[in-house]
């Protein structure tokens, strides 16, 4: 069986030294809380677009529009924290030759203007 290369999903990543339970909150009723966790030194969330996404762009700008809707005390949240970033997910696989998959300008321009960042993360092929 040839397994394809194939985008998964976008998960927002948080992390702060401070309380950011109003923005978990308010972000959770358009989208999946993965994980959020909390210890006595920093608060960690990881949250998915709901739904059938189907590339990074529109799950990327369903996040941003999410982030740009919360609440006065929501947003205050989001700054307070050291990591604001969306982890593009792929799959491993053995075709296509070649896979690329595109942002376009204007949504990497609104993740810029949210004060977020990028990383990608590639899973390997499960046997």
């Amino acid at each position: 069986m040839k397994q394809e290369i194939q985008f998964l999903n976008v998960d927002l990543e948080l992390e702060s030294k401070h309380d950011i339970s109003v923005l978990v909150s308010d972000l959770s009723n358009k989208a999946v809380v993965l994980h959020y966790d909390k210890d006595e030194f920093r608060q960690l969330a990881r949250i998915e677009a709901g739904g059938e996404i189907s590339s990074p762009d529109k799950a990327i700008n369903h996040l941003c529009e999410l982030i740009e809707s919360c609440s006065k005390a929501g947003l205050k949240q989001w700054l307070s924290c050291s990591k604001r970033t969306f982890d593009l997910g792929f799959s491993s696989g053995f075709s296509p030759k070649c896979f690329s998959q595109a942002l376009h300008v204007d949504t990497l321009l609104r993740i810029s203007a949210i004060g977020a960042g990028m990383e990608i993360t590639l899973y390997p092929i499960e046997s």
